[in-house]
């Protein structure tokens, strides 16, 4: 079952509060001596960027996209990626399931896929490498061809700030902490 992305935040939530609770009942017998109010469990949900590793302080705020930099990837997008990925990045029909011969189907780039779950390095590294980039034991392979000789670096960071134009807010923050944890 697909959930929505607010069912999915409320999930989230959920699980925070319950890891929250967990921890708090393994308190050693001193710290149980300090109550524990609503306050208290709120204040100590770790952030997002507090659970992967990174102090929430070195995760630089969201950043803006240029609308000229969107437009000029809008443009490439067009031209080099809609082809496969669809004019709305859409995705091919039954992106997850692989095609008979082994090869993956072309996922959507809008919120409802994966891509937002990857940091910019390793977006820009797919567009530079196409399916190359895949290592051999994946289970399968990609026709995406590599880009690396068609556009240069500004066209492809172009291209994947087009693409995270069109992610939600929230979706856009936690691509972009899993970008800033990125050495």
């Amino acid at each position: 079952m697909t959930l929505k992305l607010n069912e999915r935040r409320i999930a989230l939530v959920v699980c925070l509060l319950a890891m929250t609770i967990l921890i708090t009942g393994c308190q050693s017998a001193d710290d149980a001596a300090t109550p524990l109010t609503p306050e208290g469990v709120l204040s100590g949900v770790p952030s997002l960027s507090e659970l992967a590793g990174t102090p929430a302080a070195e995760v630089q705020p969201l950043p803006e996209l240029d609308e000229s930099e969107i437009a000029l990837g809008r443009e490439l997008y067009a031209i080099h990626c809609a082809s496969c990925h669809g004019l709305e990045l859409e995705g091919e029909a039954d992106w997850q399931v692989q095609n008979e011969d082994g090869t993956f189907r072309a996922p959507p780039h809008d919120a409802s896929g994966h891509t937002w779950h990857h940091s910019d390095e390793l977006l820009l590294e797919s567009i530079r490498r196409g399916g190359a980039r895949l290592p051999d034991n994946i289970g399968g392979s990609s026709e995406m061809p590599a880009f690396e000789e068609v556009l240069n670096e500004q066209q492809m960071a172009a291209v994947l700030s087009y693409i995270k134009s069109t992610w939600p807010e929230d979706i856009r923050l936690i691509q972009w902490e899993q970008s800033a944890r990125q050495p």
